[in-house]
């Protein structure tokens, strides 16, 4: 992927900060949830999960994801698929926690060693609108 794709991405992401995540649950069914992207670094988009959240038990056991946001306005469309691969790190906490509003609200003077940074690996992305003239396109990462 190209950096000038990557930043339209990053726009679409930045611009609609509540995505949608797609897991597997623990009875087998496919769940959907609101879901917030951090940021970028290197070519790999960090996100976060609590310890103490369901979502991390269901990655635990499936780490199979499809996050999915839509700008209303122009119709355009992302959908990234990978795996998850956790990354208990300060550094990248520290990051991820700087780069959200909702973290910093809830791990305010608290230990936050639940809040568990990942990144995914084997991505695709696909970048398309309910325009017909804007054509699909799929990237990797």
């Amino acid at each position: 992927m190209n950096r000038k794709d990557m930043d339209i991405v990053l726009d679409i992401l930045k611009d609609h900060p509540m995505q949608y995540i797609g897991v597997i649950g623990m009875d087998g069914k496919p769940k959907v949830k609101p879901f917030e992207f951090k940021y970028e670094e290197d070519g790999k988009l960090w996100f976060d999960v609590m310890k103490t959240q369901q979502t991390y038990i269901e990655l635990l056991k499936n780490p199979y994801v499809e996050i999915t946001v839509a700008d209303r306005e122009t119709t355009q469309w992302i959908r990234i698929d990978g795996k998850v691969r956790f990354v208990n790190n300060t550094d990248i906490r520290k990051k991820v926690i700087a780069s959200s509003q909702i973290l910093k609200k809830i791990c305010k003077n608290k230990d936050n060693k639940d809040v568990l940074p990942f990144t995914l690996d084997d991505v695709t992305i696909e970048l398309s609108s309910l325009h017909t003239d804007m054509k699909k396109r799929i990237f990797t990462l």
